[in-house]
């Protein structure tokens, strides 16, 4: 499983290094796990995700993103 932290980004940043992130995970058809600032508002990346259709887990609490690759 991949990981990546997105605390020290803002965004428009934030939305970008996510977005690299998951693609490094779909070649390698892995799961991944993004650190989130809490402050950070994240509605466009599961905007993304939910547009795509993505598996996701998103634990404010803990400010952590977990994506599964898809599966067809």
């Amino acid at each position: 499983m991949l990981e990546l932290d997105l605390r020290a980004y803002k965004c428009p940043q934030q939305f970008i290094q996510f977005k690299l992130g998951l693609r490094e995970a779909i070649s390698l058809n892995q799961a991944i796990t993004f650190n989130i600032s809490r402050e950070q508002n994240t509605d466009d990346i599961e905007r993304y995700l939910q547009k795509k259709m993505y598996y996701y887990k998103l634990n404010k609490q803990q400010a952590l993103l977990l994506v599964e690759p898809l599966r067809v």
